[in-house]
Parts: C-alpha cells; sequence; structure tokens
C-alpha cells in the first residue's frame, strides 16, 4: 500500500499526502480490503484549520517510526469533517457515547472493519506520554492486541454501542407532547437557561473557553418579541443578549482591523481566541449582528457587521462568487516559525509608522499600554470606549474616529504584508448558504458594506456550480462540484432563498426555492413521525441515518428545513405537509423538554407556531410596493415573512390564492386564516398592528 491522499480534494488531506502513513481516503474499495485483510480502520478526522490536528501529524504522522506501527497494524483512513459531516456526527456521537464525554478534533478512532462500528475512540494523542495521555504507538500495539485477542468482546461492545447509536442519533428517545402550554414554558425554560448560565460580567456564557454560540443568541434575541414571557424575564434576556454581543465584538473574538470572527476565546474575557477563523461562525453573526445591530439601533454591533463584510470580500471570496471555508490559526512570525496568532499579534515598537498622536490613540484604544496579553505581544481588545480613550489623550470628539480609524487604516497595511494563514480554498454548500444568509440580513439591517453585487453573486455560484441536474452537491474545489448534499446544504439554502425572496421576489428563486422543499421532503423528511434525516434516503449510511432537533456550532438544520417548507407549505396550501410541520413541531418540542439550552433553533420556531405565522404577500406595480414592504419588515417580527411581487410575477399556485389585481393588494395570512384583500395604506397599517385572535 501507500499513501493515495495525493488524489484528494480536500486541502486538509493533502496536507497529510506527503506523511509517511499510508493513508486511504475513505470509499467502499478500502473498506472491502480492510475486511479481507481483517485489520481494523484506523479512523483519523479533522480539518485544514485545527490547531491540534497539526500538532499531532508534525508528532506522529509525519514520524516514520510511528507511521511503521499504524501501517502494520491498521488500514489508516483520513477523513475532512467538513467534507463528510455525516462520518462525523455518527463517530463524534460514538465517541461521546464510549467515553461519556464530548469529542472533538482530531478525532482518532479504531473501527471494526466488518461493521465500521468504533471498539475504541480518542482524540489527541501525542508520541511520547504526556498530559497524562500514553505514547500513541504503545497505544496502538494494545489496541492492536485486542482486536486479535478479544474480538468476542468486541462484537458484544458493538452491539450494545451499535444500538445506543440508533436509538440517539435516531431521535427515537423521549415521548410525545401536545399541549399547546409547552411552547411557553419552552420558551421561559429557555429564557431562565440563558440569564442562569450568562456571565453578566464579560458576556456570553459562564467559563472558559467561551464559544459565541449564535444560534443561542439569535433565539433569545427573538424571544425578546414573545408574549409568554414576563416583563423582568424580557429585561434580563435583553440584557444579556446585548452584553455578549458587545462582549464578542469589543474584544479579542473580532479582528478589529480587518473585520470577521475568530472561532472562539480560551479565557472567560474574551481576550485570546483560538485564531482560526471559520466561514460558518462569521456567516451565522452576520445574521446576528444584522438584527440586533438594528433592533437595539447599536452602531458597534453594525461596524463588526460591516468589517466582517469587508473582510469576506477581501480575503475569502472566491472568483466563482461563493467564499473559502476558512484561515487557520498558525502562519509564520518574523523568523520564519509558523506559530499561533503571529498574523494577527503586534509589540509597541511595531506602530513606529503611525504619528505620535495615532500611536497615542491606538495604544490606549487597543489595550497597549497594558501588560502583554498573548506570549509577549499584544493581541487586539478595547477595554475602552473611543470617548472614553479621546478624553483621557485629549483629543476632540469630532477628532478620535477619523484618528482612530486613520490608525486603523495604516495598520491594516502593515498587517497586510505579513504572511496571511493558510487558506482552506474549497467551498461548502452549507457555510455559503449561512453567509448568503448573513448578507440578507445586512441588507435588511442598513449595512453600509453589504452590496446587491456581493449577494447575487454568492447566490449564482450555489445555483451555477453546486445545484446542477436538480441536485445539491457539498463541496466545490478545482472547477469541480463533488459530494451529495446533506440536510445542512438543503435546509440552510432553502432558508437563505426564503431570505432572498423577501428581499426581491424573482420566479427563478420561488422555483428553485420550491425544488428544494420537494427534495427535502421527498429525500429527507421522516414523513411517518415527523423532523429530517441528515442524510437522504439515497445516500451512504454507516450505522445509523442522523436525526436531531439540537443546535450545535451551526444551527439546527432540520429546524431551518423546516421553516422553509412551512412557508412554502402555507403560500401554496399544501394541507399534507402542513400536518407534518405540526407533527415534527410536537416531536422537537417534547425533545427540547429535556435540555432547552440545546434546541433554541426549536424553540423559537415553537413560539412561531404558538404565535401564529404571518404571511403578507403585495402585489402590484414595482415603484409601488417598497414602502409597504418597508413598513410591515422593519423591526423583529420573528413569524412574519414579507413577499412583494411585481407584475409579471405569474405562478399559477400564487395566482390562484393571491391574484394580481389593477390596484395595489395586500394580502394576509396568519393564524392559519386568510384575511380579505387590503388595498389601502393606512388600511394595512392598522391591520398589520391589530392582534388576531
Amino acid at each position: 500500500m501507500r499513501n493515495t491522499l495525493d488524489q484528494a480534494n480536500s486541502p486538509y488531506l493533502l496536507q497529510h499526502k506527503d506523511n509517511p502513513v499510508y493513508w486511504q481516503q475513505w470509499s467502499d474499495e478500502i473498506i472491502t480490503l480492510a475486511k479481507e485483510m481483517d485489520k481494523p480502520i484506523l479512523l483519523s478526522v479533522g480539518y485544514s484549520s485545527c490547531h491540534w490536528c497539526h500538532v499531532m501529524a508534525h508528532e506522529s504522522f509525519e514520524d516514520q517510526s510511528v507511521a511503521d506501527v499504524m501501517n502494520e497494524h491498521f488500514i489508516n483512513i483520513k477523513l475532512d469533517r467538513e467534507e463528510r459531516p455525516d462520518l462525523d456526527k455518527t463517530y463524534q456521537l460514538a465517541h461521546q457515547l464510549l467515553n461519556r464525554q464530548a469529542g472533538g478534533w482530531p478525532l482518532t478512532t479504531i473501527l471494526d472493519p466488518h461493521t465500521l462500528v468504533p471498539f475504541f475512540s480518542g482524540t489527541y494523542f501525542p508520541k511520547e506520554p504526556r498530559h497524562g495521555l500514553p505514547a500513541f504507538t504503545e497505544l496502538l500495539q494494545k489496541i492492536s492486541e485486542v482486536y486479535r485477542d478479544k474480538k468476542g468482546d468486541i462484537a458484544e461492545q458493538n452491539q450494545r454501542l451499535t444500538q445506543a447509536l440508533r436509538v440517539v442519533a435516531g431521535g427515537e428517545t423521549g415521548g410525545k407532547s401536545d399541549s399547546s402550554s409547552s411552547t411557553k414554558s419552552l420558551a421561559e425554560a429557555l429564557c431562565s437557561s440563558i440569564i442562569e448560565r450568562h456571565d453578566f460580567r464579560y458576556g456570553g456564557m459562564e467559563g472558559a473557553p467561551k464559544f459565541p454560540q449564535p444560534a443561542i443568541w439569535y433565539s433569545a434575541l427573538h424571544l425578546l418579541e414573545s408574549k409568554d414571557l414576563e416583563a423582568r424575564n424580557v429585561e434580563a434576556l435583553s440584557q444579556a443578549v446585548i452584553g455578549s454581543l458587545q462582549g464578542f465584538s469589543r474584544y479579542g473574538l473580532f479582528d478589529h482591523l480587518a473585520g470577521g470572527f475568530f472561532r472562539y476565546c480560551v479565557d472567560e474575557r474574551w481576550d485570546i481566541p483560538h485564531f482560526e477563523k471559520m466561514l460558518y461562525d462569521n456567516g451565522q453573526l452576520l445574521s446576528l449582528m444584522s438584527e440586533a445591530g438594528h433592533y437595539f439601533a447599536d452602531g458597534e454591533l453594525m461596524q463588526s457587521v460591516d468589517l466582517t463584510i469587508r473582510w469576506l470580500e477581501e480575503q475569502m471570496l472566491a472568483p466563482e462568487g461563493g467564499f473559502y471555508s476558512a484561515l487557520d490559526a498558525d502562519s509564520l512570525d518574523e523568523q520564519g516559525v509558523s506559530r499561533e496568532g503571529a498574523y494577527y499579534c503586534w509589540s509597541p515598537q511595531q506602530l513606529d509608522f503611525l504619528s505620535d498622536e495615532e500611536q497615542q490613540f491606538a495604544k490606549a484604544y487597543y489595550g497597549l499600554n497594558d501588560t502583554a496579553n498573548f506570549e509577549g505581544q499584544w493581541h487586539l481588545v478595547t477595554r475602552k470606549a473611543w470617548r472614553d480613550v479621546a478624553e483621557e489623550t485629549q483629543v476632540h470628539q469630532k477628532q478620535a474616529p477619523i484618528l482612530m480609524e486613520s490608525a486603523r487604516q495604516q495598520m491594516k497595511l502593515v498587517r497586510d504584508t505579513r504572511p496571511l494563514p493558510f487558506r482552506d480554498d474549497k467551498l461548502l454548500t452549507s457555510w455559503n448558504a449561512l453567509t448568503l444568509q448573513g448578507l440578507l440580513q445586512a441588507k435588511k439591517a442598513g449595512s453600509k458594506a453589504v452590496s446587491d453585487g456581493l449577494i447575487n453573486g454568492c447566490r449564482q455560484y450555489l445555483r451555477e456550480k453546486v445545484w446542477l441536474n436538480k441536485q445539491l452537491w457539498a463541496c466545490f474545489k478545482d472547477g469541480k462540484a463533488y459530494q451529495q448534499g446533506f440536510l445542512d446544504d438543503y435546509g440552510y439554502l432553502a432558508k437563505a432563498l426564503l431570505l432572498s425572496l423577501a428581499d426581491t421576489f424573482s420566479q427563478q428563486n420561488w422555483s428553485w426555492l420550491k425544488q428544494l422543499c420537494d427534495i427535502l421532503w421527498q429525500e429527507f423528511a421522516d414523513q411517518e413521525r415527523g423532523g429530517f434525516y441528515f442524510t437522504s434516503d439515497h445516500q451512504e449510511t454507516v450505522i445509523t441515518r442522523h436525526k436531531s432537533w439540537s443546535d450545535d456550532a451551526m444551527p439546527n438544520s432540520a429546524a431551518q428545513a423546516l421553516e422553509a417548507v412551512w412557508v412554502v407549505a402555507e403560500m401554496t396550501g399544501d394541507t399534507e405537509r402542513q400536518i407534518f410541520i405540526e407533527k415534527s413541531l410536537l416531536q422537537a418540542g417534547s425533545e427540547a423538554e429535556q435540555a432547552p439550552l440545546q434546541y433554541p433553533s426549536v424553540i423559537r420556531l415553537l413560539e412561531v407556531w404558538q404565535q401564529g405565522l404571518e404571511l403578507w404577500v403585495l402585489r402590484g406595480e414595482g415603484f409601488e410596493l417598497p414602502p409597504l414592504q418597508e413598513y410591515l419588515a422593519t423591526g423583529l417580527n420573528p413569524g412574519r415573512w414579507v413577499f412583494a411581487l411585481e407584475k409579471g410575477i405569474n405562478d399559477p399556485v400564487l395566482e390562484e390564492k393571491f391574484p394580481a389585481t389593477e390596484q395595489l393588494s395586500a394580502y394576509c395570512c396568519r393564524e392559519h386564516q386568510c384575511f380579505p384583500v387590503i388595498d389601502d395604506f393606512e388600511a394595512l397599517k392598522e391591520f398589520a398592528n391589530r392582534n388576531v385572535n
């Protein structure tokens, strides 16, 4: 055998193509070979910007003595978790069940080749004993002996683990709930959990490390308009939301020079991040920061939105119009040594290119007068408002923003000359769809940086490069789409198209959305019990098909898929799918009762269901529609969707339910009933603000 990763598309796999380990890609042929040779499979899962993946690679996978042990006793498969999230979900869950603790990356798991069920699982292992962990080679030799000598024990364990995986991954836990009061109690429970665990000093949740957890705060923001929460809880929740988002944007999670958010911070103060930037984080945070910035009229949040969009356009935009996946945490420092955070950190003497006044202001604003906060250097944070810095440095309030912006731009230009961290240049459909959602939310919120060209380019990439023959592909690189799409891809894109239609309704995007919803219904939906599987009914199934309503680093794609199918079903009058929506939400609510903080997306949807989905369809000339559309779409209305159809859009189904007339017409359907057409702006305002019981 030999290392065959030189044939891979994934930048992560290509990083390992010169390892002495005989790495293989996941394939039926390799699995068959492992069965024939009766060799256990060593499955190593990671991604290109994973710091500890790099550490383990340098320590072990590049070492010939380690490779010799791996090659002798195992069939070694390297997997990019971003290309195969289905397999990653399966083996992360298996790790959790085997070890009674969460996994992570790198994931090192040993599979029985005949069943693909893991009988051992861990994460990072050092070459030599360290951190209370055994030496990797010694561990592998013991595992090989266990596989050879105790196959009966392994088979028994595998049987129990397989059963547990199918129960947990298949969403078979929990009972049924049909109480209309459960939605109120779930909203209260989520609110209470957030307030209880919120760090009111620094923002986010208490403890360290700290992740931004956009799904939690996005749902919390929408719950501020809930009728189910007491006023005092709404006030506390509002403080938690704005405090957390300010924490994200003011301190070390945010790149203050170029924009963009890092993946997480290692401390409770949001000071020092793990320096990789992931597209999926930034897409979600664009949506969250945009809606919150508009809702709270917070200029700082909107500034973080604008800078992040500029960063996406400058460093992440691919020629095809979509966005690359990630920037690594490590890069080369001045001595040519790869070091975490080298691209982003400063020492005060590196600011000599600034004027004395700019230096004084920048050092005070970015904390460079304080003790170094990262390995003898400074990662930029803002502990003080610029107005306070202006007062301390005796700079006029009108001059301070100009001075600060001049310093920022010059510092960015100097930093741009440094070696850029490694960029994973594959394009992932799901992450691009989340980013498209963020760009559309930023436009709605009035961002100065977003453009129709950027939005249209991303949407056009998704339509022309990965939507082929009415099938969605999950990955794109070097001009080629590959890997059949998962629920993340279809669900996030369907939600993005809903937002696109709410921005500008087009026949092409409406038709595309309906096709996506048809595929979600036919290939992913569990029509009998409710919910969606992560893989389609014709994709590879390893051990089990996953079905879950919980959020993780990305928002729950079943919830986004359900929202899209729901709105389209209401628009088209599809009663079969409307029944499915209710069945799914009841199932999701039952699951969410067990741990509300893990199910914020579901609870947000249940709140909409309880209050009633509200659809507005406006028909008229192009110049007539914007005032009505802007009035209805302004503000935080979680259950309201507004679509403005100019004359010339003649979808037969929409024409039957919302017919165009000679004059401006507004149709509203809410709380499972449709109302007479409205043809007067003042009447529309009155009706829109009236509670319907």
